[in-house]
């Protein structure tokens, strides 16, 4: 009986499936599966993975684990993290300062200079979980 083309492992693959038995494994995900689809699919997925922080290759995964109805934690990772704008970056560190402030503010009993960094920190972090500009 032969083996079906979507089990074969290239010559010197050190992945499990290529030496049975062995206890060596390759970390990471080793069976690469491609697909092709149209340009406009594509563009669509990239952006919807750039949104929530992923490559695309993780967003297609997480997709499919949720239509399979299995987790798994290595397979929903994301390999490299998608790079975030400088405006993103500049905007979380400010709200993280302006938390600190609230955490100063409380333990002052300062009512009014906690209230005034909480909503400061809002502002800062609702456009960016929304995606729109700050106002």
């Amino acid at each position: 009986m032969t083996e079906p083309s979507s089990h074969r492992q290239s010559i010197g693959d050190t992945s499990p499936l290529s030496h049975p038995g062995s206890v060596r494994a390759r970390k990471g995900l080793y069976i690469r599966f491609v697909t092709r689809m149209s340009g406009d699919l594509s563009e669509a997925v990239s952006a919807a993975a750039r949104d929530d922080g992923l490559t695309a290759g993780a967003y297609v995964r997480r997709m499919l684990l949720d239509r399979v109805g299995m987790q798994s934690p290595e397979d929903a990772r994301s390999g490299r993290p998608v790079r975030r704008p400088d405006e993103d970056t500049a905007a979380i560190a400010s709200a993280i300062r302006a938390l600190g402030s609230v955490s100063t503010a409380v333990a002052l009993r300062d009512e009014a200079a906690a209230k005034a960094a909480l909503h400061q920190a809002r502002m800062l972090l609702i456009p960016l979980v929304a995606r729109r500009p700050a106002p």
